[in-house]
Formats: structure tokens, sequence, C-alpha cells
């Protein structure tokens, strides 16, 4: 029984022991750290830099383990740049009106198989913008003519061949003017469609005059969302195919029209970006198919 009650009595005492240490360690830190939160700012950042310096190993470790598995190099072929990315929205989106187009043609999906139409290189003439009209205005001129077969009214294309900037507005012997899409008179009619559904609605698009366009006239029960996509109509002789414009960015109901909605288009080209161009000189040899 003595050596059962001295047991008992040591254990207890341990228990007591142990808990003024936790009560005196608990109101250690607590006092530390309000002192640590009245110093002085210049005090604590020496201590904060004390701190990396003397665990700046172990803080690494982790930071390492974070940069190497979220290194653009292990993502491979699933990285592009931005540049490439909005190549590649652009030529899907034509690719897709062009479907569209050979589809209404056809009855069946099956005729397509000998390709899609795209513009022929023969049928195109690459200038150089070699300035800017004037401050005011959103056209440029470029380093080909008449002598190049360049005339008024034809399309422009960017340097990529994938999207509508303009319009040649007027040609001289070795160089010509053209109205960017941006210009407050450049009027071109265009396409308003949704990617998975059938919608396609025709509009006349204006330029704001401030690297954005506009459409108006389209009445409200119509449903037109931002995200929705622009392509320029068509036209006999100057364009065979839909071509991509831009893109729906907002839709707001119009103040001096309140049953229309105002519609802006963010271009699918950056405009001040436009180096060089395409004219659509021909009519002749627009069209191939891949064999």
């Amino acid at each position: 029984m003595s050596v059962l009650f001295a047991i008992k009595k040591s254990h207890g005492m341990s228990g007591k022991n142990t808990h003024f240490s936790n009560t005196t360690l608990f109101f250690t830190l607590l006092t530390a750290g309000l002192v640590l939160f009245f110093l002085p700012k210049t005090l604590t950042s020496r201590i904060n830099l004390f701190f990396y310096d003397t665990f700046q190993f172990a803080l690494q470790i982790g930071q390492d383990a974070h940069t190497r598995t979220t290194s653009p190099a292990d993502l491979g072929d699933n990285a592009v740049s931005h540049d490439e990315y909005a190549r590649l929205w652009k030529s899907y989106h034509n690719l897709h009106a062009q479907l569209m187009t050979l589809h209404a043609e056809h009855e069946r999906l099956s005729r397509l198989r000998s390709g899609l139409p795209q513009l022929s290189e023969e049928g195109l003439c690459v200038a150089r913008i070699t300035s800017k009209v004037s401050n005011y205005s959103h056209e440029v001129v470029i380093d080909k003519g008449r002598v190049d077969e360049v005339h008024t009214g034809q399309f422009v294309l960017s340097d990529q061949k994938d999207a509508l900037v303009g319009v040649v507005s007027d040609s001289a012997e070795t160089a010509a003017k053209v109205r960017l899409i941006t210009d407050t008179r450049q009027t071109p009619e265009v396409h308003i469609r949704r990617e998975g559904t059938d919608k396609d609605i025709r509009a006349m698009m204006v330029g704001n005059g401030n690297n954005t366009c506009g459409i108006s006239m389209i009445d409200r029960q119509q449903d037109i969302r931002p995200g929705d996509t622009i392509f320029a109509a068509a036209t006999a002789g100057k364009l065979p195919v839909p071509l991509i414009v831009g893109e729906v960015v907002d839709v707001q109901s119009d103040d001096q029209h309140p049953l229309l909605w105002k519609i802006t288009v963010r271009p699918a080209e950056d405009m001040s970006r436009l180096n060089h161009v395409a004219v659509i000189v021909t009519d002749s040899t627009l069209l191939k198919r891949k064999d």
C-alpha cells in the first residue's frame, strides 16, 4: 500500500509541475509577442532579416519545389505565347465561319471533305504601312498602288491574312490609303454569330474612332451577348468567304433609342501594332481547294 501511495503521489506532483510549466510558457510567449508588437518598426525589421538569414536554407526548399512544379518548361507543348493564342483564336473562328457557309450550300457535311476554301496567295498583295494620314483619322498609307493592282474599295487584311482590318479608300500609282475599320467613316456589313448555335444576325458596323467599333439598329429582342463573334459579310468579287472582324465586348440599351441595342466591338487586330497588311487584289484566284 505504501508503495502504491508513493507512486500516486509522485505522479500527482509530476502533473502539477507540468501544468505550471505550460502556464509559464504561455505567459512568456504572450509577453514576448506584446513586446515585439510595440517595438519600433526599424528594430522589428532587423529581427525579421535576422530570422530570414538564419533559416534561409529551409525557406528556399519550399520555394524551389514550387518553382519546379510550375516551371513553363514542364508544360511542354501546352504553353503558347499571347500572340500565338490570338492567331489560333482568329484561325479557329475563320474556319468555323467558312464551315457554316459551306454547310448552307451543301446539305451534307461529307461535301466538305474536299477542303475548306482559303484565300490564295496569288490573290493578295502584301504591303507595308509607311505612315498615318493624320492623328485624327484612322487611315494609313501603304507602299503599294495601282501598278500592283491595288484599287479603291478592295478589302485589306492583317499581315497574317486572317482578319479584316480595313478597305482601300484611295489609290495612286505606287501608294494607297487604307481606311481602318475603326474609322468613323467605315461601315462594313457584318454578321453577328455565336459559337455552338445557328445564330446569324446581319448588321452594319461603324468605327467609333477610338480603336473600337459599334453596331446599332439591332432590336433588343435579339439575344446579343459579350463574346459573340463579328464577321465581315462575304462580298462578290471582293471577299468570297466571311472573315473575322472582332468580338462583342459590351451590350447596352441605346439611350436615344431604348428599344435598340448599342453594341461595342473590339477588333480582332490591334490597329496600333499593324506594320504590314494584305490587300485582296483579284477575284479570279481567291478560292482554292486542298487536294
